[in-house]
């Protein structure tokens, strides 16, 4: 009898048992109402429960402990944790495109467009390092209905890119080997670097750096002011506001203008326990010629700006994406120059995607 009362509150208490992600909910709430001593502990709760939070819980344990000027804990279980990690994400979507120039002219076309990504990820307790593989392609359905792109029927990419992760900072470089019908090879490559100085609750304040070249075309580089503010559900945000500096052409001559001006990269984003997402984002930069074949020419300026909303909702491994996207760019050009590019254009992406993370 007394087997039988043992296993039922056994099962009972299996039945009721919160999974590492419930816990890690309750302890983002007392964070979020102020209750630091509450949150500590119930995140050194949750580090106790298995799941897939443990890395990411003992960051904010440790980042705590540090404040505290006590030392970081370790979890129960890191001895018998396996530190290599294996994860894949993509989509497979259907784009709607339209564009336009100068006021005047007007097309549309569809696009069908997939991505994969697969990533190794080995944690040493102190950084996360990361391999990743990118594999990407589109193919423009209508081509011929957008004649102004002048673009290629359908294009590829390779890529390679490697991310080391610590308490502070965030180092990832990378490289893509783009194939398409009417360019052929492209290489490019890219590299981001963030340090953060200060952190405080969920918000982190610091600086970051990034560059990014295509050996057949544009190059840049910016230095930005950083601050986020992360959350695992509610909102969450990030700012970098700096300098961007970009070099390329816009007339059929070999000279390429170089430019310089303020960037501003804002986004926000709402996580609900349904695991719907809302994602607001912009990349904004406003550019002044600073080398130009004569004194006219460094008279030219230019705004670029993208922006964009999604939708998404991933239940579980697989989800859905609804999602729009603009890019907008106008040249301010001196009387009697003539660029290659219209002076006003804008391109929409309306996208409707199935994602994965695994």
């Amino acid at each position: 009898m007394r087997f039988l009362t043992l296993a039922f509150l056994l099962l009972a208490t299996l039945a009721i048992a919160e999974s590492q992600e419930d816990v890690y909910y309750r302890a983002l709430k007392a964070e979020e109402a102020g209750d630091i001593p509450l949150a500590l502990e119930t995140f050194e709760e949750a580090l106790a429960v298995p799941g897939p939070y443990t890395a990411e819980i003992q960051e904010i344990v440790d980042s705590y402990k540090e404040a505290m000027g006590q030392p970081g804990v370790s979890s129960p279980k890191d001895s018998a944790v396996n530190p290599w990690e294996f994860h894949s994400y993509g989509n497979v979507g259907y784009w709607n495109l339209y564009y336009s120039k100068d006021d005047s002219t007007n097309e549309s076309g569809k696009e069908l467009s997939t991505s994969a990504t697969f990533s190794l990820d080995y944690d040493s307790r102190d950084m996360l390092h990361s391999f990743e593989l990118n594999l990407s392609g589109d193919w423009f359905i209508d081509k011929d209905d957008m004649p102004s792109l002048d673009t290629s029927a359908w294009e590829a990419s390779f890529g390679l890119e490697y991310s080391l992760v610590g308490n502070s900072f965030v180092f990832d470089i990378g490289s893509n080997m783009n194939v398409s019908e009417e360019d052929g090879l492209t290489p490019d490559f890219f590299l981001w670097a963030e340090k953060y100085f200060l952190r405080f609750d969920k918000h982190k304040f610091g600086v970051a750096l990034s560059g990014y070249e295509n050996l057949d075309g544009p190059l840049s580089t910016a230095a930005y002011v950083s601050w986020r503010r992360y959350a695992k559900y509610g909102w969450k945000s990030s700012m970098y506001a700096g300098v961007r500096f970009e070099a390329d052409s816009i007339s059929s001559s070999d000279f390429w203008l170089k430019w310089i001006g303020p960037s501003l990269k804002p986004s926000i984003s709402y996580r609900f326990k349904t695991e719907i997402s809302i994602d607001l984002k912009a990349n904004l930069f406003y550019g002044f010629v600073v080398d130009g074949p004569d004194a006219e020419y460094e008279k030219v300026q230019k705004f670029s700006a993208s922006w964009g909303s999604s939708v998404s909702w991933k239940p579980t491994y697989v989800g859905i994406l609804l999602g729009f996207d603009q890019f907008y760019r106008s040249y301010d050009v001196p009387a009697g120059y003539v660029i290659d590019y219209p002076e006003k254009s804008i391109f929409t992406e309306i996208k409707a995607s199935l994602i994965w993370d695994i």
